[in-house]
């Protein structure tokens, strides 16, 4: 990002990001890129701000404060809507039924568990404990090790995959993640992407009247900042969700059978 966007301002002092320079670099960026683009770049230089300040007591702004003040900036990104819907399941099961074992299993995984795509695509021998029933996904994007109990649906696929593994071998080598998708739709998938899959599981537990706090627990997501009872007082543990998922779990083999 930086080399793209802030090349030729890399190899200068951190306090000409007030300079007019910067500032007419980040509006031509604002107008010529997408909304995410200008999001991230936002994000970082924001970020780079905030640490520098801190460390050195420089008192620097953010070179897109001004035009966020101004309205220079594009609208925010809107979030994509989740393309897989609960009607293409029955037809989503069937398609992937066509895709080797591996990667058939990764993809049910992913849509039983909502882990994303990396944190599915590394598991390793070593994060599954078949005795205690317990998964571990050590790295996360909110960087926190997350933890999900085995239940019936996950210990057949996790079994089969960890079937003759050393610890630190991976469940789904030599599976392409950021292909899988299109693999299936080749062979017949509604389409979709892997981040529908963790969409449907969060739908179908709403509509099953599963808690926020179970599903944020499930999902691994970070309560808000405003919402201190579930950053600092609710605590659940991959146990406490072990019933919960797996009746989201057993909705969503109803609906892969085409149960309305």
């Amino acid at each position: 990002m930086w080399r793209t966007h802030f090349g030729p301002f890399l190899n200068v002092p951190v306090t000409a990001l007030n300079s007019g320079d910067i500032r007419g670099n980040c509006r031509r960026l604002s107008q010529s890129c997408g909304a995410a683009v200008v999001e991230f770049c936002r994000g970082a230089v924001g970020a780079l701000v905030r640490y520098v300040n801190a460390v050195h007591g420089l008192s620097l702004e953010s070179p897109f404060t001004r035009l966020a003040a101004a309205g220079l900036l594009p609208d925010r990104a809107k979030p994509r809507a989740r393309v897989l819907q609960e009607a293409d399941l029955p037809a989503w099961r069937g398609s992937i039924e066509k895709l080797n074992e591996k990667q058939r299993d990764f993809l049910l995984l992913a849509l039983y568990t909502g882990l994303r795509r990396t944190e599915c695509r590394e598991l390793q021998r070593q994060h599954v404990d078949l005795a205690t029933g317990v998964l571990v996904v050590p790295m996360t994007k909110n960087g926190k090790a997350h933890t999900l109990p085995v239940t019936p649906l996950m210990r057949e696929i996790l079994e089969r995959r960890c079937d003759g593994l050393e610890p630190e071998q991976e469940l789904f080598a030599r599976v392409s993640a950021e292909h899988l998708a299109r693999a299936a739709m080749v062979v017949g998938a509604p389409r979709f992407m892997l981040h529908d899959l963790r969409k449907m599981l969060a739908t179908v537990g709403q509509k099953l009247a599963i808690s926020d706090a179970v599903l944020r627990r499930i999902l691994n997501h970070t309560p808000a900042r405003a919402d201190v009872l579930h950053r600092h007082y609710v605590a659940l543990s991959a146990e406490d969700v072990r019933e919960p998922l797996t009746v989201v779990q057993e909705r969503l083999v109803e609906l892969m059978r085409g149960a309305a």
